[in-house]
């Protein structure tokens, strides 16, 4: 069939579709630059189109796009042209997956960033200039969803500056640190991607201790909260909590920008922060020359049963981690089930049809649960956390049950 693309004056190409050419050919040529414009050149161009989906504007997405495709390679204009063929914004981001992925492959220039999304089209990855995550996929329904890994200098120390607990933003921007320097006192730290200071002058946020849950309305209800306060310099917010003990739980709800809704963090101090204390080596302190997902990988047994077993040993370290707050920690025991799920389904012929597909089920909830207990853990909101390993939880019982294995949670 032939499928006809709207370009800008200037760009007039022929499509094949489906390896034949187009009844109506054009008899002008092509009207495309001497030679492709640099890598850098077209990686500014099509930003301008990640962050017109970004926005939500179909029409913009569309003439930037048309720009970038007048001065990519060929590969790379072949799948531009794909995208353009979308009649909607929906369509135009199927088609953006593949064009994104191709860019995001490739080494990046100083102050680009590649992005990560786990939940759209089964994980999904763009380039953005480097700073808070634009999601092109999902657009303002879920604008921050995801994460990011900057070019080199940003996001690669995730440790502790004053000896509290690091989590990420949801801008995947911002690291937040909580610490307790002394019964009663909480204070919360920001770092930008490259870890320098930020400024909290601005900020405002509550400090919350107890929290009920409320039926009705389906949500928790501060019951103990305590205003925070930026330090004269703007280096921290502080809350002081009259009564303080340790070990303590502190709900840190922050607003970074007027008019926006408080991002939440929690944090469990079971003794008190010393903020000079050196911080213990972490996986992300291993040679970067070895990617993070092949440092994690873990030893696949041979035998399902066993297979199914690790799964479950995954399980109730993600669940003691939970217990004691260590949510920057849970990634790892979470991708490992993952890439131990995904090798069990290799041995399905070995179950009864029914059988098979309960596995099949359960290990596809299980690697989206996985995305999410790495995402939200970096996020430091429990709720969530708990949340994604409820349904992680629900696919090991399962697993667990049809292989037999111990100790299932």
């Amino acid at each position: 069939m032939n499928k006809r693309v709207t370009l800008l004056p200037s760009l007039v190409l022929l499509l094949v579709a489906g390896g034949c050419a187009s009844r109506a050919a054009p008899s002008v040529t092509p009207a495309m630059p001497a030679e492709p414009a640099d890598f850098e050149t077209q990686l500014a161009e099509y930003v301008e189109v990640q962050e017109a989906l970004a926005a939500d504007s179909f029409e913009q997405a569309k003439t930037q796009l048309e720009e970038f495709a007048l001065i990519s390679d060929s590969a790379t204009q072949a799948l531009a042209l794909r995208a353009l063929e979308a009649s909607d914004i929906e369509e135009m981001r199927v088609g953006f997956k593949p064009l994104s992925e191709s860019l995001a492959a490739q080494d990046l220039p100083q102050g680009y960033a590649r992005a990560y999304c786990p939940m759209y089209d089964n994980g999904s990855s763009w380039v953005q200039r480097d700073g808070p995550v634009r999601n092109p996929f999902y657009g303002a329904v879920m604008l921050s969803c995801g994460v990011v890994d900057a070019a080199a200098g940003a996001h690669m120390d995730h440790g502790p500056k004053h000896g509290g607990t690091v989590f990420m933003a949801p801008d995947s921007f911002h690291h937040i640190e909580g610490t307790y320097p002394e019964p009663g006192v909480f204070r919360l730290y920001a770092t930008d991607n490259y870890r320098e200071p930020v400024d909290v002058s601005t900020w405002t946020g509550r400090a919350v201790t107890e929290e009920a849950y409320d039926e009705k309305s389906d949500e928790f209800i501060e019951v103990a909260a305590f205003d925070l306060f930026a330090s004269p310099d703007g280096a921290f917010l502080e809350a002081l909590i009259p009564q303080g003990t340790v070990p303590a739980e502190v709900t840190a709800k922050v607003i970074f920008e007027e008019d926006f809704p408080a991002e939440r963090f929690d944090f469990i101090f079971a003794e008190l922060t010393v903020e000079d204390a050196p911080t213990a080596a972490t996986v992300g302190d291993a040679p970067e020359a070895v990617p993070l997902a092949q440092r994690i990988l873990p030893d696949i047994p041979d035998d399902a049963g066993q297979i199914a077993a690790e799964i479950t040993i995954r399980s109730q370290q993600i669940a003691e981690m939970i217990g004691r707050g260590a949510f920057t920690e849970i990634f790892i025991p979470a991708l490992q089930a993952k890439e131990l799920a995904l090798a069990l389904q290799g041995h399905g012929s070995e179950l009864p049809v029914s059988d098979r597909n309960q596995v099949r089920i359960a290990v596809r909830h299980l690697v989206r649960a996985a995305y999410l207990l790495d995402w939200y853990g970096d996020l430091g909101n429990k709720n969530d956390v708990d949340s994604a390993y409820g349904v992680f939880g629900t696919a090991v019982v399962t697993i667990g049950t049809i292989y037999d294995t111990a100790g299932a949670p």
